[in-house]
């Protein structure tokens, strides 16, 4: 069995560093290339996984990851996040992968890595959950309905995740923004309204319908 092979993409050299202290404890070989080199790397299939920082350019970096998955390529992508690009996070829909906010623990990171690089049994039953034409990957922050892909911004899909899987309770603004967007976020209750009329709009009429709002209370799915 060959050891599996870690490669850090990033131009930050503090995150550089910080990555490969997380991942000192698991046997993997590590390295680090620029971003400039991630497409370059992915196709030559240069490592396992990619722990992935892409600084101020997330959206263009996963482009290309999702570029490069589209090729047939098969690695894993671990991706470090600041906790203000949640709000229009969009994951690519090949290959595994998971995500870290920025400041988490070294831990975290280890943890994270390790799940993708000795992933086990697949998918398990419980991370399914599917209702009519949708389908929700708990495991892998997915989404399908009819068999398409719906392509929910992370904060989208986690919103959205939490009402399904609590399914007949209503919850008011405030505590989904709790539950969703944790205690330390300070804006203002309407944009759950904002994230529930986008989740609308993807899941079509029939799905749509069983996001119900109550009056003067907020909102609660139907299941």
């Amino acid at each position: 069995m060959h050891t599996k092979r870690v490669l850090v993409v990033a131009d930050d050299p503090h995150s550089i560093t910080w990555a490969h202290a997380a991942l000192s404890d698991l046997d993997v070989e590590t390295g680090h290339c620029p971003l400039s080199e991630l497409e370059r790397r992915m196709i030559e299939g240069a490592a396992d996984l990619i722990v992935l920082d892409p600084g101020l350019r997330p959206a263009s970096q996963l482009a290309i990851a999702e570029r490069v998955y589209a090729r047939g390529v098969d690695m894993g992508l671990l991706l470090v996040v600041d906790p203000g690009a949640l709000v229009t996070l969009t994951l690519p829909f090949r290959g595994a992968l998971d995500f870290v906010v920025r400041g988490c623990l070294p831990a975290e990171l280890a943890v994270r890595a390790q799940r993708l690089l000795w992933p086990g049994e697949e998918v398990g039953v419980d991370d399914l959950l599917r209702v009519e034409g949708l389908t929700l990957n708990l495991a892998t922050y997915q989404a399908l309905v009819n068999g398409e892909p719906v392509d929910f911004a992370y904060l989208e899909y986690a919103l959205f995740a939490f009402l399904v899987t609590h399914p007949g309770r209503t919850y008011s603004r405030e505590v989904l923004l709790s539950r969703v967007w944790g205690t330390d976020y300070y804006g203002g209750s309407r944009t759950v309204d904002v994230h529930i009329r986008r989740i609308r709009a993807k899941l079509g009429h029939e799905l749509a319908r069983r996001l119900e709002t109550v009056r003067n209370v907020g909102y609660l799915w139907n299941g």
